[in-house]
């Protein structure tokens, strides 16, 4: 009996100390790495204002239409057709771009020149921002220059925009009546891929709340700052 409990008791020992020391303390340690990780990670470079590419002035390459539509070269008839097609509009979108070259650069001055004071200001005052964010968010809504200086670019840039359609229009039902249903299907598909490709990369709202929570959570205080 007394070797029973003798062996029962070295068992309870061994067991008590297998466990490692600290109760999850690496876990710690790697979220604490994660965080290092996070302030390391660079921040994203603002892209420039183009009032041209907001009008959605492009021009499309013939040859790389061509081969998105898998046309074959014995089919000489409908690729001159296609090629007419593109010319044409190329030529008319290039035109709406010369009528409005000096409202665009205009435009690039001013929205530019808005959107570096405003990165400025932003670093300056974010730790006022982040001690006071109800009251700053407020005023934000009711002033916030960068706003009004793109809500002004998108009034002055419609006219050429619509214009831009309207030949996006006419190339299309030209396209229309040339290609098969499947080549057209082809068309549209890439015409959206090539406008998607033109827009402004720009972090999403979720990206930035994400990382003011993180930094909330490194400076002691709950996830998301608990400010609201």
């Amino acid at each position: 009996m007394r070797k029973l409990l003798l062996l029962i008791c070295t068992l309870s020992f061994s067991i008590t100390y297998s466990q490692p020391p600290g109760g999850g303390g690496g876990q710690r340690g790697q979220g604490g790495g994660q965080g290092g990780q996070m302030q390391e990670r660079p921040q994203r470079e603002v892209q420039e204002f183009d009032a041209s590419k907001m009008a959605g002035i492009f021009t499309y390459d013939d040859a790389i239409v061509i081969k998105k539509l898998k046309i074959k070269k014995k089919h000489e008839e409908l690729i001159l057709d296609v090629r007419k097609a593109i010319a044409n509009y190329n030529r008319n979108v290039q035109e709406i771009g010369l009528l409005n070259k000096d409202n665009f650069d205009t435009l690039n001055v001013y929205v530019n020149a808005i959107m570096k004071a405003s990165m400025a200001s932003r670093g300056q005052n974010r730790g006022n921002q982040q001690m006071n964010s109800r009251s700053s968010d407020d005023r934000g809504e009711e002033n916030n220059p960068m706003r009004e200086a793109m809500e002004l670019a998108k009034e002055k840039i419609n006219p050429a925009r619509e214009a831009v359609k309207e030949e996006e229009g006419k190339l299309n039902k030209s396209l229309e009546t040339i290609l098969n249903e499947k080549q057209y299907k082809k068309w549209l598909k890439y015409q959206e891929d090539v406008k998607e490709a033109l827009k402004p990369k720009q972090e999403s709202n979720d990206q930035n709340n994400q990382m003011r929570g993180q930094g909330g959570g490194r400076m002691g205080g709950p996830p998301g700052g608990g400010m609201r």
